[in-house]
């Protein structure tokens, strides 16, 4: 059975929605990274961990999401040991691989995008961690 990793959801600010998820939500502020299109943060641990994405440009594929969807969740990350089999196991499953091969996420992690196909456009993001 896989286990969450983490929700992935999409925000315009990480700063306008950060009291949200601290104050109302009660979750711990644990940390922010930069990737060269998006901004990420990080809260709460164990089984409620939230990951905020904050797109650095309306054309990076957060930004779009966005632009289509409106913010909220992105994508459920699920833990897996071996992000390269997870992908390479995703079209029996019915999903198909956004990502050819895995490549470096957040925290230190290997992640890879599969596409569900489902009308509500969440993804299905697989982590593997160090």
């Amino acid at each position: 059975m896989p286990a969450i990793h983490h929700l992935g959801w999409a925000v315009r600010s990480i700063d306008e929605a950060r009291d949200h998820f601290e104050t109302a939500l009660g979750l711990e502020f644990c940390g922010e990274e930069r990737h060269p299109d998006v901004r990420v943060a990080f809260f709460g641990r164990g089984q409620v961990a939230v990951e905020l994405l904050e797109p650095l440009d309306g054309t990076t594929a957060v930004g779009m999401f966005i632009a289509e969807r409106g913010e909220g969740i992105h994508h459920l990350a699920l833990k897996v040991d071996d992000v390269a089999v997870a992908l390479a196991e995703a079209p029996r499953h019915g999903f198909v691989p956004i990502d050819k091969a895995p490549h470096p996420g957040s925290r230190g992690t290997v992640v890879g995008l599969v596409d569900p196909g489902r009308a509500d456009g969440v993804l299905i993001q697989y982590v593997q961690e160090p």
